[in-house]
């Protein structure tokens, strides 16, 4: 008996679990969605994902993240066990946010933005004398 479960998963698997992490850009994201709506198999994985994700909330976040040499030795590995090219994750690169003046004596440093939740991180600096 050949159930859907026997079935090979779907090419678009692995943006399915990217999209689930909230991993992908918005171009991205928006044509993983489309894809998720026509296709039963990614939808069934996306939902066993989600509540696994959401899980995630909890977990610390001030881990240390794994070296770029252990993501190249994944990312070959899984290209091996699939058939298809080593996807590495974009290089990071950090700019260090200019200091704003938002009033007389208060200065703002925006550290990261939230969109979706309406949120932002900044450092706030008060000259002396300032309330």
């Amino acid at each position: 008996m050949n159930s859907d479960l026997d079935a090979k998963p779907c090419r678009h698997s692995a943006q399915v679990c990217a999209y689930a992490m909230q991993a992908l850009p918005a171009g991205e994201a928006a044509a993983v969605e489309a894809h998720v709506a026509s296709c039963s198999r990614c939808q069934r994985e996306l939902e066993t994902l989600r509540p696994i994700v959401d899980s995630f909330v909890s977990w610390p976040t001030d881990l240390l993240r794994p070296s770029s040499s252990l993501q190249g030795r994944l990312a070959s590995r899984i290209a091996a066990e699939t058939g298809g090219d080593p996807v590495m994750p974009p290089a990071r690169q950090w700019i260090v946010p200019e200091w704003e003046e938002v009033a007389p004596g208060i200065s703002c440093q925006l550290l990261a933005t939230d969109t979706e939740r309406h949120r932002v991180s900044m450092l706030v600096r008060l000259m002396p004398g300032v309330a």
